[in-house]
């Protein structure tokens, strides 16, 4: 039970000598104590949450490139698939790969960036974003974190139902792969099997599927110009990386946003149609 309140002392009155005010010890030492102990209790509760979330993610990634990678390796159905998107694209005037691949093949400074870019931030641009939203909104964080896993799990089902080749595999296609003639580190033409990653799983393109998230999560969280425009060149510059480089189709791209955008609906839905609780910011760090 709570101490009974007792009057106020009278001006200049003092308490009896070894006999504190019984009031005394709840008003001086309770503050000093929740302030002490509060942010440990944050914190410990953030640090789990973030080893849980990192968990998660970590799971995501292994498990895609585990299921990706050993996707059948079906070459004649990959190559077909290939020319039907190039026709398609012919028959629409948009085959914009041949030109756009020769052209910086004629550059080595610019072919060799874009052979780097491709091979080096597919998955650190994605955990660079993960880690941004975790630490400016965890709604948002939740929101987009869900996107993520939801149309990396649609690519998968495309690429065991309709294996792709990319343009540089592509026989007769007369596409340059620039990682092998400019000798950069990256993936080869050699490794067309289940080595280093599946080289017939083209379709949709996840570089620009996981770029145009990362660009459009920053956009719509960010109040800050400067990020804001980055958000929007860091899919451009990927979509002119992976034509430049022979990796990918236009339209593999176009099917990325497709998958981007299918994903975001079914995750608002979903998240509407819950009926959860809305999800509370989680306690931010001092």
């Amino acid at each position: 039970m709570n101490a009974p309140d007792l009057p106020d002392a009278e001006p200049g009155s003092r308490a009896p000598a070894g006999h504190p005010h019984p009031g005394a010890a709840h008003v001086t030492a309770a503050p000093g104590t929740v302030e002490k102990q509060q942010p440990r209790v944050t914190n410990r509760a953030r640090s789990a949450l973030l080893a849980r979330e990192a968990t998660i993610m970590v799971a995501v990634y292994v498990v895609y490139s585990m299921i990706r990678n050993h996707a059948p390796n079906r070459v004649g159905a990959a190559n077909a698939h290939s020319r039907d998107i190039l026709n398609v694209e012919k028959a629409l005037g948009l085959d914009i790969e041949h030109g756009i691949n020769h052209f910086f093949a004629q550059h080595t400074a610019a072919i060799t960036v874009a052979n780097y870019m491709y091979a080096t931030l597919f998955l650190p641009s994605a955990i660079f974003v993960l880690a941004w939203l975790w630490r400016r909104s965890s709604a948002q964080y939740v929101v987009h974190r869900s996107v993520l896993v939801v149309m990396t799990m649609f690519a998968l089902v495309s690429y065991w139902i309709f294996p792709a080749a990319p343009p540089r595999l592509l026989p007769g296609g007369g596409y340059i792969d620039t990682v092998v003639a400019f000798e950069t580190w990256g993936r080869s033409a050699a490794d067309s099997g289940h080595g280093v990653s599946n080289e017939y799983a083209a379709m949709p393109s996840m570089h620009f599927g996981w770029a145009l998230w990362c660009g459009l999560a920053v956009f719509t969280v960010s109040k800050v110009r400067w990020q804001k425009v980055l958000a929007i060149a860091f899919p451009s510059v990927t979509l002119v990386v992976i034509i430049a480089t022979g990796n990918h189709f236009l339209f593999d791209a176009i099917a990325g946003a497709a998958v981007y955008c299918v994903s975001y609906a079914v995750v608002r839905v979903v998240r509407r149609l819950s009926v959860r609780e809305p999800v509370e910011e989680l306690p931010v760090a001092a």
